[in-house]
């Protein structure tokens, strides 16, 4: 009786810890922007849901805005006309 109810605790823990796995935050996707991009296409055409769609999405936003700088202020020598 007591084996049983050791092997009931221990198939419950072990269940209970194959839920779902955490969503990959802001900061991992900031570093692994073509992997954002993925699962952010993902979200747009509704393969991909959860949290991950706005962590995603957010760091795309950043990459972008940061691509978007650095077209705009260049490599960050000053301008001197001749």
């Amino acid at each position: 009786m007591r084996t049983q109810v050791i092997g009931i605790v221990l198939l419950g823990t072990a269940l209970a810890s194959c839920g779902k796995e955490e969503p990959r935050s802001k900061q991992y996707f900031d570093a692994h922007v073509d992997e954002a991009r993925e699962v952010f296409a993902g979200c747009q055409d509704g393969s991909v849901r959860g949290n991950e769609c706005n962590n995603a999405e957010m760091a795309v936003i950043r990459a972008d805005a940061k691509a978007r700088s650095k077209r705009f202020v260049g490599d960050g020598k000053a301008y001197t006309p001749r």
